[in-house]
Order: C-alpha cells, then sequence, then structure tokens
C-alpha cells in the first residue's frame, strides 16, 4: 500500500509539473494582435489606449500629403484661379530660388493651410493621414491639437520646403526632423517636440470620432463603416468631420448658453 501511494504521489506531481510546463500564459489586452509587443502606448482623446504609429507610415504620409499640395496648387494654375502667377515669376526672382520663388511661397501657403485647417477640424488627421491610419494628439494628455500646436507643429516641416535647392532642400531638412525617432521612447520628430504632440495608430474605421461605434445598415442591409456613414452624411468633404460636427455643437451650445438665458 505504501508503494501504490508512493508511486501515485510521483505520478500526481509529474502530471502536475507537465501541466505547468504546457500552459500558456494569459495575454494582457496590451499583448493581444492590436497591440504588437514592445509598442509604446498611448492615451487618445477617447481616454483608450492606442500605439505609437509607425515611422515609416508618418513619413510616408507626410509625403503624400506633400504631394497632394502641389498637386493643388497645379490645378489652380492650370485653371487660372492663380492667374498672376506667371507674371509674379517673370517680375520677381530673388536669388538663389530664382524663377521659382513665387511658386514656392505659394506652396509653402498652401500647405500651411491644408495642414492648419485638417489637423485642427478633422481632429489630428490630414487626407494622408486618415490614409495610413494615424493621429496628432497631445502628448501631455492624448486631447485635440488647438490652432497653436497645429501652427508649431507645421512651423519645422513647412518653411523648410524654401531652403535650397528647391525640393530637395524641403526633403533633407524634412528628413533630418526625424533623426530625434531613435531616442524617444513615443518616437517623436522635431516637430513634435516643438508643438508637444505625439502620432498614435488611429483606424477611424474602427473608431467613431466620438467614442461611440453606431452600427448603421446601408440600403442593402449592410453594416457602414464609420468612413462610409461620414462620407454619406457630409458628402466629398466627407473628411472634415469634425468641422461639421463642432460647428453644430456650437450653434446648440449658443442658443441654450446661460448668456443668452440671462438676456431673456
Amino acid at each position: 500500500m505504501r508503494v501504490e501511494s508512493g508511486m501515485s504521489q510521483a505520478e500526481a506531481r509529474a502530471r502536475q509539473h507537465s501541466s505547468t510546463r504546457r500552459r500558456k500564459p494569459r495575454k494582457t489586452p496590451l499583448e493581444s494582435e492590436e497591440f504588437p509587443e514592445g509598442a509604446t502606448i498611448v492615451a487618445g482623446p477617447d481616454g483608450k489606449p492606442y500605439p505609437v504609429a509607425a515611422v515609416w507610415r508618418r513619413a510616408l504620409a507626410r509625403l503624400i500629403d506633400a504631394i497632394t499640395v502641389f498637386f493643388v496648387q497645379w490645378m489652380f494654375t492650370v485653371i487660372q484661379i492663380l492667374w498672376f502667377m506667371d507674371d509674379v515669376s517673370n517680375r520677381w526672382q530673388p536669388e538663389p530660388w530664382g524663377r521659382a520663388t513665387a511658386a514656392i511661397l505659394a506652396y509653402i501657403f498652401f500647405h500651411f493651410v491644408y495642414t492648419m485647417v485638417f489637423l485642427r477640424w478633422n481632429e489630428g488627421q490630414t487626407p494622408a493621414m486618415d490614409l495610413m491610419k494615424l493621429r496628432a494628439v497631445r502628448t501631455k494628455d492624448g486631447s485635440h491639437l488647438g490652432l497653436g500646436r497645429c501652427g508649431a507643429r507645421w512651423l519645422v516641416g513647412g518653411v523648410s520646403w524654401i531652403a535650397p535647392p528647391v525640393v530637395l532642400g524641403g526633403i533633407i531638412v524634412n528628413a533630418a526632423t526625424y533623426l530625434t525617432v531613435p531616442f524617444d521612447r513615443r518616437r517623436r520628430t522635431v516637430s513634435d517636440w516643438v508643438a508637444g504632440t505625439t502620432v498614435i495608430a488611429y483606424n477611424r474605421d474602427k473608431e467613431d470620432p466620438d467614442g461611440q461605434l453606431e452600427e448603421v445598415l446601408d440600403e442593402f442591409g449592410q453594416p457602414m463603416t464609420v468612413r462610409e456613414q461620414i462620407r454619406r452624411k457630409y458628402g466629398l468633404f466627407g473628411g472634415l468631420t469634425g468641422l461639421g460636427r463642432r460647428l453644430g455643437d456650437r450653434n446648440r451650445d449658443d442658443r441654450t448658453s446661460p448668456r443668452d438665458s440671462q438676456r431673456l
């Protein structure tokens, strides 16, 4: 009986040891596929955790935005909205930019407006950042960017396009802003350091701008993504969701503000 009991205890210990070996550690929410291993997690405007965006996605988004602004300016020149460009270019040719001075200054202006409008009123996303699933937020608390931070974020990379030689100088300076990325755990560029911002990985198709994901069916009975809902509601300029929503909220707040109630 003692031998049998001894054998049973040994078998029990062996089984317990093998079970503990085979058992896999449970994954925490931050170790799931949505948050890859080693990713830096930052709080977003909705309070949820988001991983910091990959550097190659950010660089590609900046390049796409630059090309987009170039084609917008070229289109305005072709359809004669910028009818004065040729005359200004012929009369004003300072060194070292020469005849390209007027075109460079016009490009910087359009790039500034483009960046400010989308970062401020599209909740930290330019069209290219939306395409690459990126979003710029405040580093301190993950909130939306104000006009001052949007301008500071644009300043370093935007003004660099005037650096000679034309185009090449802007590319070199913009690339140099990424030299701080390896030394910062949030992978912030010089523009992020100046503005106090961080770029997170954000998929608008999965995350509702207000933090609430509503299931809406289309005419075929299929659920629509948030982006499709936005485009159908706001039309061609569906990317400017924050602008339309905020203007509507401001109008409602103005009508029911305490000042108005006191006046009445």
